[in-house]
């Protein structure tokens, strides 16, 4: 009778375990991007290098870690690190190319734990462009 218990509550608590809670899987020391609000879905992970420069990361080239492209589809992120981070859209002009980039976002220096989520906002699905700054 035991076993048949112990069976029973191992079967009816996969379902729940199964799902990733909010901004999960964002290592130390790395800023995510999420695919879906508050940091559900897949993610891509930036690890920024500590030289005190800044540095550029393209989200028109990067995907997630499903392996769906990342261009403008980031809705979240998370800063794991003490960088400045700023996100970008490279906003279309009138004539079809591309402009100066449009800053959505940022978070400053010594904010580990930083998150963001644009759901629901004119800048949901627009990143293509990420700097940081590290100190």
């Amino acid at each position: 009778m035991t076993a048949v218990a112990g069976v029973a509550m191992l079967f009816s608590a996969t379902p729940a375990s199964a799902a990733n809670p909010p901004y999960d899987g964002c290592p130390g020391w790395a800023i995510c991007l999420y695919e879906h609000e508050n940091g559900g879905g897949s993610k891509v992970i930036i690890t920024p290098d500590v030289f005190g420069r800044i540095t550029t990361f393209s989200v028109a080239k990067a995907h997630f870690l499903n392996g769906k492209g990342a261009n403008d589809q980031v809705t979240s992120w998370l800063n794991n690190t003490n960088c400045e981070v700023r996100f970008y859209d490279q906003a279309p002009s009138p004539a079809g190319w591309t402009g100066y980039p449009l800053m959505i976002d940022r978070t400053p220096h010594d904010n580990y734990g930083a998150r963001g989520d644009w759901t629901g906002t004119n800048h949901n699905d627009w990143l293509s462009g990420v700097d940081y700054h590290c100190r």
